[in-house]
């Protein structure tokens, strides 16, 4: 277990002001606000472009789940790598190499010179780039914000996470109808200004204690046991996968249900960000929330009140207010990942918290990648009601698991302690 004391900052620990304040998470905040925005414009744009160049939906979609599956599978190592380079120079150069590959698909595909397997190479090293960036950043918050304001710090980053979620799909079909390359140029920006900004953050961000590295598959090992070892850390490897799987489900079941009832693109996609805006708005309620709600009663809640929200949205389908219920869902959902997360960066040792974090993310978002093909057999087979309230159903089964796990009930952290 580690605390307060154990940040790499050594010289410099910022003061307890505002987060709008301290310019550390406030360059960090913006640049990535702007490279999730870029992030989701070119994810929209990676297959309209496969499509253009080859006409199969099919290898569209091969190349997405090569995408998807190979950057899982490297979850676990960019996390012991995160452990061992400087957090901030690591993700400079990440910025950095994404947006330089951006720029050249951009200019490839101005000159015609794009072919798919381009695309795919550029949309495998770039993911990878961002796998590697994800946990140095998460590993690196505890020496950019005080301890006590980690909840906030991620509630803030829910909040951006939602924003550009809403914004970017939208922006990147309308560049991608301007010109092909106009989404890969703008992604390049937004990793080019998010490198400038990142650049800004003072602080030292390399892992002390690394003296003794072993091989990188040990390190990988040591994560994974060290998460086992911790009760909170183990508990949320068990029960967070099946909430992930369930919301990645209802919201596949919806588009599907609402598709195949014919309702239009446009009224689906308003529906989608319908949804999404619970998550925002959970975002802004959460640092209201923080010191107020133990994590084990944030997760309880959730999960019970997803499931019952999902079981009525299961009665409203195909109707386009299927989304007010789901979006209620979500209203919790940050505050509870923002207590989350605080407690995993405070229970994972300053030298291990790339590792942790990794291995906590790979575990709860492993088990939605199977959401999508779950809930496309229900609704086929069955029915859209029957599949959301199938995964109501498993929203239930994991609001057992926060009573029955002592990992949760047991958690408590600084920020979420009474008085």
């Amino acid at each position: 277990m580690s605390d307060a004391s154990g940040i790499e900052i050594a010289t410099d620990v910022p003061r307890q002001v505002p987060l709008r304040r301290n310019k550390g998470f406030r360059m960090l905040w913006i640049g990535q606000l702007l490279s999730d925005t870029g992030t989701h414009i070119s994810g929209i744009a990676y297959p309209l472009l496969i499509l253009a160049l080859t006409h199969s939906a099919v290898l569209a979609g091969v190349v997405g789940t090569v995408r998807a599956i190979t950057l899982l599978c490297l979850q676990l190592p960019a996390g012991a790598l995160s452990d061992r380079f400087d957090r901030r120079l690591t993700m400079i150069i990440c910025d950095a190499v994404r947006a330089s590959l951006l720029a050249l698909l951009g200019i490839l595909i101005v000159l015609d010179l794009a072919s798919w397997p381009v695309v795919l190479a550029v949309s495998l090293i770039e993911g990878a780039a961002g796998v590697m960036f994800d946990p140095s950043a998460a590993a690196a918050l505890p020496g950019i914000v005080p301890d006590g304001q980690l909840e906030q710090a991620w509630a803030a980053t829910e909040a951006r996470t939602y924003g550009a979620g809403l914004a970017g799909p939208a922006l990147g079909g309308v560049l991608f109808g301007v010109g092909r390359a106009v989404p890969f140029l703008a992604d390049a920006v937004s990793f080019a200004v998010s490198c400038g900004t990142v650049s800004r953050i003072r602080g030292r961000f390399r892992p002390e204690n690394t003296a003794g590295r072993t091989a990188l598959w040990r390190e990988v090992t040591d994560g994974l046991q060290l998460v086992w070892q911790v009760p909170v850390l183990r508990a949320a490897v068990i029960q967070t996968p099946l909430v992930n799987f369930a919301f990645s489900g209802v919201l596949f079941s919806i588009t599907l249900a609402m598709r195949q009832h014919g309702s239009s693109t446009t009224v689906i996609g308003l529906a989608q960000a319908a949804i999404a805006v619970g998550g925002l708005l959970g975002a802004v309620v959460a640092p209201r929330l923080q010191g107020r709600m133990r994590l084990a009663t944030l997760t309880t809640t959730i999960t019970l009140a997803g499931a019952l929200l999902f079981g009525a949205a299961s009665l409203l389908i195909p109707s386009p207010l299927v989304a007010v219920p789901v979006a209620l869902a979500l209203l919790l959902a940050p505050a509870a990942n923002a207590a989350l997360v605080a407690v995993v960066l405070r229970s994972a040792p300053e030298e291990m918290r790339g590792r942790v974090i990794s291995t906590v993310v790979m575990a709860a978002t492993a088990l939605a990648a199977l959401a999508p093909l779950i809930a496309g057999l229900m609704v086929q087979h069955v029915s859209g009601a029957w599949a959301v309230g199938a995964f109501a159903a498993t929203t239930a089964a994991a609001a057992a698991l926060c009573l029955i796990l002592p990992g949760f009930r047991h958690a408590e952290s600084p920020a979420a302690a009474p008085g």
